[in-house]
This record gives structure tokens, C-alpha cells and sequence, in this order.
């Protein structure tokens, strides 16, 4: 395959980018609770931030999975070459 080299590039920056957002969730969530313990935190507004922040950290990882999913299938594509174009050459037998 000409571009399975490109679709694992773009693969890895997207786990790549995601494993960052979830590094700031992390750092978001910790500098919250460092706050909260100081000065208080207000439960409602508290508990939907916590819980819009633990969303995207699990959307994060979810986008991980699908890249492994997209790895498997690329590696799953690249293995027909040898089939595929056995199949382009006996097309241009002349029979």
C-alpha cells in the first residue's frame, strides 16, 4: 500500500495528541481539587466539571482504541498486496 505509510504517521499523532489532552485533564483536574482543598469548591458547579473533565479523558482513550483498530485494519490491508496485484496481472493475460 502507497499510503500505509502516511495513515500510520497520522495514527501515531493522533494517539499521540490524545494521550496530551489527557495529560491536561489530569493537570486541569489536580490544579481544581488543589484549589478546592484551599478556598472551597461550589458542589454543583464541582461536580459538572469534574464530570465534563473525566468525559473527555475517557473520550481520549476511546480515540486510542479506534487508532489501534485503524493499526490492526491497515495491517490487515497491507497484507493483501501481494494478492491484489497477483489478481491486476493475471487481468492483463490475454485470454
Amino acid at each position: 500500500m502507497q499510503t500505509s505509510k502516511e495513515i500510520r504517521s497520522n495514527l501515531n499523532n493522533i494517539r499521540y495528541y490524545a494521550g496530551k489532552i489527557q495529560e491536561l485533564i489530569k493537570l486541569q483536574f489536580d490544579t481544581d481539587c488543589e484549589a478546592g482543598n484551599r478556598l472551597g469548591i461550589e458542589t454543583g458547579a464541582g461536580s459538572k466539571r469534574f464530570g465534563s473533565l473525566g468525559i473527555i479523558h475517557t473520550a481520549a482513550e476511546w480515540v486510542k482504541v479506534y487508532c489501534e483498530n485503524m493499526e490492526v485494519n491497515l495491517k490487515n490491508a497491507e497484507a493483501q498486496d501481494k494478492e491484489l496485484h497477483a489478481l491486476d496481472k493475471e487481468e492483463e493475460l490475454p485470454f
